[in-house]
C-alpha cells in the first residue's frame, strides 16, 4: 500500500491560511488592502485584546455585489487579475485571491457589505470557511467586516501568538506605515475602545508622519525626489538628530505597496555613512513609482517581499537622492538649556493617543510651515560654513525664537552658506577639548578630536584640497606585527603612504617606519599604525567600504585628542580645515563636531528674560 494519501481540505485549507495569515496584524493587513483597493476615503479599525477576540475593519469603499460575496470567499477567486499576463501588470495590493478565504478557515466572520448602485446591503456569516447565513439587511455603501476568535480552531497556533499588548503593537506598526503611504486616506484605530490613531486624511505626508513620529521630526524631515529610467523616487529623510537604534522607523512602498527590501534600506543608510553613529539608524518614508513590467509582486503570499528587474538602478537613485538631500540640508544641532531635555526626545518618539492627535492643531501647523517660508530669518536651524577665512567671512545662521524648527525648500537658491554666520572671535579651550566661539547672538562649541577626524577622513580620501604633512624620524622605527596585520598593511600600502607615513617592508613581520603625520606641531608616534589596523579589524564602521573602514580607523587614531592645547593659530586653522570638508557635521562615527546655543537659552538661564 502506498504511503501517499491526498489531505483533506479542511486541513489543507488551514494550511494555506498558516501561508497568509500568521497573526492578527496579517488579518488586519489584508483586509486594509482591500479596502484601499476598493477606493475607500475612510477606513476605521476596531482591535479587541490584539485582534485575537476581534477585529473590525469598516471602510466606504466600493463594496461587494450580493452575486459576489459568496464567490469572494472561494480560494483564488479575484477580481483583480483575469488572465496569465495580468500577474505582470499589477496595479493592486491584493490579487491572489487567498485572503478572504484564508481568513474565513481560522475565525469566525461576519460581513456587512453594499455598493452604490444596490437598494439594500448584504449580510453573510461564515464559520471555518463554510457559510452559515447570507440575507439582505440595511447597510451603508463599503464593507463592514467583523472577524472573531481568530485560530480559535488551530490551538497549536494561538499559542505561538504573543501577548495582547505585543500583537496590538505589531497592528499599530501597520496602520502607522500604510497611513504615511497614503495619506489621502482617513485612518482611525481603536484598541480595546481606546482611539490610539488618526489620521485626517488630507493628502499631507508630513501630518502622517507627525502622527506617527511626532511634529518635531515631521517639521525637520528632509524632502528627497529622484528620477529614473523607468520611474521615480520621492520621500522623507530624517536629519540625523532623529535617529533610531533600529530600522522599525525605515518605510517603503512601490507603487503604493508596503514592501520590506533589505537593499532598499541599505541605500538610504549608506548615505548617512559617517553621519550617523554605529548601530544608528535614519527614520525615512520612501515611494517608489516604478513600470509595473520593472517589478515582481508575486514573490511571496504575504506580498511583503518583492522583485526589482532593474535592482542597482533602483538602489543607486535612492543612494543618490538622500545624499543630496542630507548635503543640502544637514543642520548643525543647537542646543537648549532644559533640564527635562533628555526625556523629551524619547516622549516625542512614542505613538501619540488619539485625543492627543485629534488636538494637534494641523492649519497650525501649516501656518507654522508657512511663515517660516515667508521668514527666513526666524529658524533654529544653523548651517556650518564653507568659506576660507573663519574671520572675515561669515558663517550661515537662522535664529528662532519659537520652538519648531523646519527644513527650507529655498535652500538651493539660498546665498552660500558662509555669508550668513558671522564667527566674531575665538574664546578659547573648555577643558582642553573644546573649542568655544562667539557669533551673532549665540555661541559654538565645537569638539577638537571630531572636528580633526572629519577634517583628515575628508583629506585622507582625497576630498580635499591638501596633502598630509610629514616629519622625518631622526632614526627608522621598527613596528613588528602579525601575519594578519602585515595583509592589511600590504592591502592599503598606498593608502598609508599618501596619509603621510613612509614605511616600507622589514622581514616577513615588521615594517620600518621612516616618517609620521605632522598636525600643529605635534608629530604622531610611529606606533599609532598598529592601533589604527587593530581599530581597523574591529566592529566599527561596518557601513563603509573597506577602504573607507580602514580611512575612518586612521582618521580616527591620527586626529587631535580630547587633552591636546591648541593656541589660536591651531584653533583658526582647524575651524577653517573644517569648513572646507563635505559634511562638516559630524565626525566619521556619526557624532556632531559643531552645536550652537543662542544668548537668549543662555539668559533664560540666568533668568534675565
Amino acid at each position: 500500500m502506498g504511503k501517499i494519501s491526498k489531505l483533506d481540505d479542511s486541513i489543507s485549507s488551514k494550511i494555506a491560511a498558516g501561508e497568509v495569515i500568521e497573526r492578527p496584524a496579517s488579518v488586519v493587513k489584508e483586509l486594509v488592502e482591500n479596502s484601499i483597493d476598493a477606493g475607500s476615503r475612510h477606513i476605521k479599525i476596531e482591535i479587541e485584546k490584539g485582534g485575537k477576540k476581534l477585529i473590525r475593519v469598516i471602510d466606504d469603499g466600493e463594496g461587494i455585489s450580493r452575486e459576489d460575496v459568496v464567490l469572494a470567499f472561494e480560494r483564488h477567486a479575484t477580481s483583480k487579475i483575469h488572465k496569465v499576463e495580468d500577474i505582470f501588470n499589477i496595479n493592486t495590493l491584493g490579487f491572489r485571491g487567498e485572503a478572504l478565504p484564508s481568513i474565513a478557515c481560522v475565525s469566525e466572520i461576519m460581513l456587512m457589505t453594499k455598493t452604490k448602485e444596490e437598494r439594500e446591503g448584504t449580510r453573510c456569516e461564515i464559520k471555518e470557511g463554510i457559510i452559515k447565513c447570507i440575507e439582505e439587511t440595511p447597510a451603508n455603501d463599503g464593507c463592514y467586516f467583523e472577524i472573531k476568535n481568530l485560530f480559535y480552531n488551530t490551538p497549536a497556533r494561538l499559542k505561538f501568538l504573543g501577548s495582547d499588548t505585543m500583537e496590538a503593537s505589531q497592528i499599530i506598526d501597520y496602520i502607522l506605515k500604510i497611513a504615511m503611504g497614503n495619506p489621502d486616506i482617513s485612518f482611525c484605530l481603536l484598541s480595546d475602545g481606546k482611539e490610539i490613531f488618526y489620521t485626517s486624511g488630507s493628502g499631507d505626508y508630513r501630518e502622517v508622519i507627525a502622527r506617527a513620529y511626532g511634529k518635531d521630526v515631521a517639521v525637520q524631515m528632509i524632502s528627497i525626489e529622484k528620477s529614473f529610467l523607468n520611474g521615480s523616487i520621492k520621500g522623507f529623510i530624517s536629519t540625523p538628530q532623529f535617529s533610531r537604534g533600529n530600522r522599525t522607523g525605515e518605510t517603503f512602498f512601490v507603487n503604493r505597496r508596503l514592501i520590506k527590501d533589505k537593499g532598499l534600506s541599505f541605500a538610504v543608510e549608506r548615505a548617512y555613512k559617517t553621519i550617523l553613529p554605529t548601530s544608528r539608524f535614519p527614520i525615512a518614508l520612501v515611494l517608489i513609482n516604478v513600470d509595473n513590467s520593472q517589478v515582481d509582486v508575486n514573490v511571496h503570499p504575504t506580498k511583503l517581499e518583492i522583485k526589482f528587474r532593474s535592482e542597482h538602478e533602483i538602489h543607486k537613485a535612492l543612494y543618490d537622492a538622500a545624499v543630496t538631500g542630507l548635503k543640502t540640508n544637514i543642520l548643525v544641532s543647537r542646543e537648549k538649556f532644559n533640564d527635562n531635555n533628555i526625556f523629551s526626545d524619547f516622549r516625542k518618539a512614542l505613538p501619540q493617543t488619539f485625543e492627543e492627535q485629534r488636538s494637534f492643531n494641523y492649519d497650525e501647523y501649516k501656518n507654522d510651515e508657512k511663515r517660516y517660508e515667508n521668514d527666513l530669518s526666524n529658524s533654529n536651524n544653523v548651517y556650518f560654513p564653507t568659506s576660507n577665512d573663519i574671520i572675515s567671512k561669515k558663517l550661515a545662521i537662522r535664529e528662532s525664537g519659537g520652538n519648531n524648527t523646519y527644513p527650507s525648500k529655498k535652500m538651493v537658491s539660498e546665498p552660500e552658506i558662509s555669508e550668513k554666520i558671522n564667527i566674531k572671535k575665538i574664546i578659547g579651550q573648555l577643558f582642553d577639548t573644546y573649542i568655544i566661539a562667539e557669533g551673532e547672538g549665540e555661541f559654538y562649541i565645537i569638539d577638537q578630536h571630531a572636528a580633526h577626524e572629519r577634517v583628515l577622513f575628508d583629506i585622507y580620501s582625497k576630498r580635499y584640497g591638501q596633502n598630509p604633512i610629514s616629519q622625518e624620524l631622526i632614526e627608522p622605527y621598527a613596528l613588528q606585527l602579525s601575519i594578519q596585520d602585515i595583509g592589511v598593511i600590504q592591502e592599503f600600502f598606498e593608502d598609508i603612504r599618501a596619509m603621510g607615513f613612509d614605511l616600507s617592508p622589514f622581514g616577513k613581520d615588521t615594517v620600518l617606519i621612516r616618517s609620521v603625520p605632522y598636525f600643529f606641531d605635534k608629530a604622531l608616534k610611529p606606533e599609532i599604525l598598529k592601533e589604527v589596523i587593530d581599530n581597523f579589524r574591529g566592529e566599527e564602521y561596518n557601513v563603509l567600504s573597506q577602504r573607507e573602514k580602514f580611512i575612518a580607523s586612521m582618521a580616527c587614531h591620527t586626529a587631535i585628542k580630547a587633552g591636546d592645547v591648541l593656541n589660536s593659530t591651531h584653533m583658526i586653522e582647524l575651524i577653517n580645515q573644517l569648513k572646507e570638508t563635505e559634511t562638516p557635521f559630524t565626525c566619521p562615527h556619526g557624532r556632531p563636531t559643531i552645536i550652537s546655543m543662542t544668548m537668549y537659552e543662555l539668559e533664560k538661564k540666568f533668568k534675565r528674560v
